[in-house]
């Protein structure tokens, strides 16, 4: 009876062990199910935030283009404008972009007044534009100027006459109703057209490593300027003389649009001449 005794308390032993492990196997599964959950919750939040963030910056670009598109052509295209001025520029001394900070929860949208622009134009050498007339007023500033009331998103916008080769089919910008071999003269009008490029950079700087004052300097202010436009032959796709270059290089989220306009200026004979 004594020996049997013994052989029982034994295998209860041996079973109470065998519990334990498999309670912390249990557990253990537990753990790790739980840390693959949290790393998936957080991998999805970060794959939300870079959408809403791409979402915002890519609105925010397509609202001044939008703007552009409704305004009348002889309101924008007024010598005190941004638009006139460039064309203007243009006629003596081609190659440089108006810069502005787009702001249209203030009274200043941007487009109207030549005053809150900057002239820059790409350097001989070095990484930095020279910027000629302005000084700092047509920079954003990354603390203030938000394109809405939600103070998260600035938005710079440049206008400029492009220089380089229009890739489009030869004799598109010519206009319409003449036969150049023969001669024939518009009879009642004289017409001419010229190209017109806005590029729009929208950015969230507050997403960067960096701080906003190092953005700021780096990339948004009279000693450091950086042309917007990066499609010009002389520049290049990625060029580090660009704006876009220089908040890639800063880990600033942004998106860049470019839209090319053909401006048409017609002069229509309304009254006999003499008359």
């Amino acid at each position: 009876m004594k020996s049997s005794s013994c052989i029982n308390n034994k295998i209860m032993r041996h079973q109470q062990g065998a519990t334990l492990i498999i309670v912390m196997i249990i557990l253990l599964i537990i753990v790790v199910v739980g840390i693959l959950a949290v790393r998936v919750a957080l991998v999805s939040l970060g794959v939300a935030t870079n959408s809403q963030v791409n979402q915002l910056n890519f609105q925010s670009s397509d609202t001044p283009l939008a703007w552009f598109n409704n305004v009348a052509p002889t309101t924008i295209t007024d010598f005190d404008n941004v638009i006139g001025a460039a064309l203007k520029e243009n006629e003596s001394n081609p190659g440089g972009e108006y810069i502005f900070c787009y702001k249209p929860v203030s009274s200043t949208v941007g487009f109207a007044q030549t005053v809150d622009a900057s002239l820059i134009r790409k350097a001989d050498s070095g990484n930095n534009a020279t910027v000629d007339t302005g000084g700092v007023a047509g920079f954003c500033n990354l603390s203030r100027d938000f394109g809405s009331n939600r103070q998260a998103v600035v938005t710079q916008v440049a206008v400029s006459i492009p220089t380089d080769t229009n890739n489009t089919t030869p004799g598109s910008g010519l206009p319409r109703g003449i036969n150049v071999s023969e001669g024939t003269q518009l009879p009642k009008s004289m017409t001419s057209t010229q190209r017109i490029r806005v590029t729009t950079t929208a950015m969230l700087p507050a997403y960067s490593a960096s701080s906003i004052s190092s953005i700021q300097q780096a990339c948004l202010s009279s000693s450091t300027a950086k042309i917007s436009d990066d499609l010009t032959a002389t520049l290049g796709a990625g060029s580090e003389y660009t704006l876009g270059k220089c908040l890639s290089d800063n880990g600033v989220p942004f998106s860049t649009q470019v839209q090319e306009f053909n401006y048409l200026n017609q002069l229509t004979e309304v009254t006999v001449p003499g008359s």
